[in-house]
């Protein structure tokens, strides 16, 4: 970490586009898990394009 606070490790998810990944995390299916996922710690979750 180069700065801010230590990480505990990172997830990398590839989608083939942007809308993909936006209607993944907007998925009734995934909005289920991620409520268990907020009770569990603080998150920060980002799309970056081109990598």
């Amino acid at each position: 970490v180069l700065e801010g606070p230590e990480i505990e490790g990172a997830v990398v998810l590839e989608f083939p586009t942007f809308q993909a990944a936006k209607e993944w995390y907007d998925s009734a299916a995934y909005h289920e898990a991620r409520q268990h996922r907020f009770k569990g710690a603080n998150y920060r979750a980002f799309i970056v394009q081109g990598v």
